[in-house]
């Protein structure tokens, strides 16, 4: 038993080989940046150290992705329904998670690149994950609007690039 089939959308398909084609082209801008990153600033010792808690402090970022990607599923009026859906709690989480980062991209300024690398990562990961359903454009508002509620403690993901930004002012 196969089970029922579901017609061919041509919109949802041509979003999706859109979709993958940007994942790409800021696959290939990301590695551009950080290679010349890598060439012309260096990163040496401890800045491994930063780097990586930059990518753990970008993860989050990856649900703005799909978030912008609701441009494109949905009406204006929809989107703004479905984004006042997240409880003023959780909206405060974001609003702290992007206070905490723009604090720790400051205080490691130079090597700023790395933090797209966790929001690529995340975004790359969970589109592919949930690649068959996600081509449903209803699916992907649904389980979109179940990350940005359930996603954990966002403003958590910055701290320890805070603590290292923080560690090595003094």
């Amino acid at each position: 038993m196969g089970g029922s089939g579901r017609m061919h959308d041509p919109s949802e398909a041509e979003h999706d080989q859109v979709r993958r084609r940007w994942m790409n082209i800021a696959f290939v801008g990301i590695a551009g940046l950080t290679g010349g990153q890598l060439w012309f600033v260096g990163v040496h010792g401890w800045d491994w150290l930063v780097a990586i808690s930059l990518i753990v402090a970008g993860i989050p970022l990856g649900l703005t992705v799909k978030v912008v990607e609701l441009r494109f599923k949905m009406a204006p009026a929809e989107r703004r329904q479905v984004l006042a859906a997240v409880t003023r709690r959780r909206q405060g989480a974001w609003v702290a998670f992007a206070l905490l980062l723009s604090g720790a991209l400051f205080l490691n300024a130079p090597l700023v690149i790395w933090a797209l690398w966790g929001m690529w990562g995340y975004d790359f990961v969970t589109y592919y994950h949930d690649r068959p359903e996600r081509l449903r454009h209803l699916y992907a508002v649904t389980k979109t609007l179940d990350e940005l509620r359930d996603f954990p403690a966002p403003w958590a993901w910055v701290l320890p690039a805070l603590v290292v930004g923080l560690a090595r002012r003094l």
